[in-house]
């Protein structure tokens, strides 16, 4: 009888644990997506313009996950380096090992061997990188300071892990920026700084992260010389930057040599393959984070009520 009745009260007391704790049943689902082909301008008019966060981050304890139905040390990182560059090898652990890089940054070619300083193409002169890293484009530190501290760990290593945030880069060039936000640094490509400002505009609009006001007004003074940048992702810069598709005016006309707008129908070239991976990669960090934040409740509530 008394069993019966531990079994009855589970449900009413998991429910309390909600009520008391303020944890919302939809935790995991903290964010949306990439709001892409959207008017760039009227999105940043949506985010919160308020003051940072000065809190140190968390990013030492995140690292490159294994993705899913991938063999071998295939990671979000190997992930990354097959969408954004051309030429793809393997090595035997099924890590990238060469590729060819239309680097965004600084509109350089990179030809990208892993465990290489490549120092003449701009790799660091203390990691063998192989002249690239891969950029989170709204940094982690900053995002953090920004509302993604607000966020539990699993979803910060979602953040950390989500190739919609993630862009092959120079090393030098990403190393000059550091957790810069655009008020700070941003491309000397100037091509591409309107993609640029589009992309951070995408990315803090789908984990609902602020910008300060330099950082607003930086944002509308780029957008200022392209009024008609839709919002983009980074699975679609490599087909922008390898195409040259660009509005760059708000008459819709091509300019490669002046501050880069987008064209809405342009597509990533092997974008199903790009997005059946970033979806894999995402459902299986979702999936992580339901599970461990039900189990973690109800142990909590276990230790709680008995």
């Amino acid at each position: 009888m008394k069993n019966k009745l531990l079994y009855r009260s589970i449900p009413a007391i998991i429910m309390l644990g909600m009520l008391s704790t303020g944890v919302p049943a939809n935790a995991a689902d903290a964010t949306g997506s990439i709001p892409v082909g959207q008017s760039a301008t009227q999105v940043l008019s949506t985010l919160t313009v308020g003051v940072k966060s000065d809190v140190s981050s968390d990013r030492k304890s995140h690292q490159w996950n294994k993705v899913d139905g991938k063999t071998g040390n295939y990671t979000t990182r190997d992930l990354v380096l097959e969408r954004d560059m051309s030429n793809v090898t393997y090595n035997s652990r099924g890590n990238v090992n060469t590729g060819i890089l239309l680097e965004p940054y600084t509109g350089k070619t990179i030809h990208f061997q892993r465990g290489q300083s490549n120092k003449t193409e701009g790799g660091s002169a203390s990691n063998r990188d192989g002249g690239i890293q891969i950029d989170h484009v709204v940094a982690y530190a900053e995002a953090y300071r920004s509302g993604l501290d607000k966020l539990d760990f699993q979803q910060r290593d979602t953040y950390y892990n989500d190739p919609d945030v993630l862009l092959v880069s120079q090393a030098e060039a990403n190393n000059v920026k550091k957790d810069g936000t655009i008020a700070e640094w941003k491309p000397s490509n100037q091509a591409f700084q309107c993609d640029y400002a589009s992309l951070q505009i995408g990315i803090k609009a789908k984990y609902g992260l602020m910008v300060d006001q330099k950082e607003h007004d930086k944002l509308a003074q780029v957008l200022a010389s392209c009024p008609t940048e839709t919002i983009i992702s980074t699975s679609q810069v490599k087909q922008r930057l390898t195409s040259g598709t660009s509005e760059g005016n708000n008459t819709g006309t091509a300019n490669n040599n002046t501050t880069g707008g987008n064209s809405q129908n342009s597509q990533y070239n092997g974008s199903t393959n790009s997005k059946n991976n970033s979806h894999t990669t995402n459902k299986h960090h979702t999936t992580t984070t339901k599970k461990n934040w039900v189990k973690n409740l109800f142990n909590g509530l276990l230790k709680r009520f008995f």
